[in-house]
């Protein structure tokens, strides 16, 4: 792949972060613990655990209101998440810096402890950005360690894997078989080029290009003709239509990262299949039948 002109040179990195939660995720019905720490429940054996992407992703959510708005409480919260995710990194594996989770996740099989690429690359927006309001050496002392986590693979601890053609990719679940889940790896894309903008790194820069390449190579994996998949693991999960607007609006961000039309194209293609009844038809029929076959339910 070619670079496009200017995609590096003299760009720097935005307060604000391209992805708009609003009308896809309500935070205000999330959770929160006595320091306004939102949580999830995870099951009966776990109960309320605290999830680093819902942290980090309530932090990016606030921090857009913030620069949207100007409301000085918005800016508040987004720093308690950045604060959060700067106390609760721990030393990992090969000098990685990461937010580990303590549970299990049955369905795709890690076991705890175990970290991901969606809550380094996440948390790695959140940090830099804060950084440029405040406290610069903390929160990009954490981006720094965090950002190890891609240069290793799945089997030395990092969250590095590849597509079946060989192609770099990042995985939200660190499974086996991979899982390869889409909207994983692009929040994931996201934060490693956040830390090339703002470093100025030339390593992490070339892996943001390596991986897009491979993402253009691979993404008509996750396209079934009719709707998109989820992700690549063997269970060939079809994506919910919040997952497939998800998607929709990550390629959009990605064509106006790279200049790639391309990802564009692909976009258009999957909010077409959210507006043709047929292929809702097709996407509810198939649900059905993948629920019986994973679950034994509807």
């Amino acid at each position: 792949m070619q670079t496009p002109p200017m995609l590096w040179r003299d760009e720097k990195l935005s307060l604000s972060y391209p992805f708009d939660w609003r009308g896809i995720d309500d935070f205000s019905i999330l959770p929160l613990d006595a320091q306004q720490i939102p949580r999830i429940y995870v099951n009966k054996k776990f109960g309320w655990q605290y999830n680093p992407v819902t942290i980090a992703q309530y932090g990016l959510h606030f921090l857009n209101s913030f620069v949207r708005d100007g409301r000085v409480r918005d800016q508040f919260v987004a720093r308690s998440m950045a604060e959060w995710l700067v106390d609760n990194q721990q030393e990992w594996k090969n000098g990685i810096g990461a937010w580990i989770y303590q549970y299990d996740l049955p369905f795709y099989g890690p076991r705890a402890p175990w970290i991901s690429c969606m809550a380094q690359g996440e948390a790695i927006s959140l940090l830099l950005r804060m950084s440029m309001m405040g406290d610069r050496k903390t929160y990009e002392s954490a981006a720094q360690r965090a950002i190890r986590a891609f240069l290793y693979p799945v089997s030395a601890a990092g969250v590095r894997q590849t597509f079946p053609d060989g192609a770099p990719v990042f995985e939200e679940y660190p499974t086996s078989p991979r899982s390869l889940v889409l909207n994983g790896f692009l929040f994931a894309l996201l934060g490693l080029r956040d830390f090339a903008l703002h470093f100025t790194d030339k390593p992490s820069q070339r892996l943001f290009e390596l991986c897009i390449s491979g993402l253009k190579k691979n993404l008509p994996r996750y396209d079934t003709g009719y709707w998109a998949l989820y992700d690549l693991h063997p269970t060939r999960r079809l994506a919910s239509e919040k997952y497939v607007r998800i998607h929709v609006q990550l390629l959009h961000i990605i064509t106006a990262i790279t200049g790639d039309e391309y990802f564009t194209k692909v976009a258009k293609k999957w909010s077409g299949y959210l507006e043709s009844s047929w292929c809702r038809f097709r996407f509810t029929a198939s649900k059905v039948v993948e629920k019986i076959r994973l679950y034994g339910k509807t």
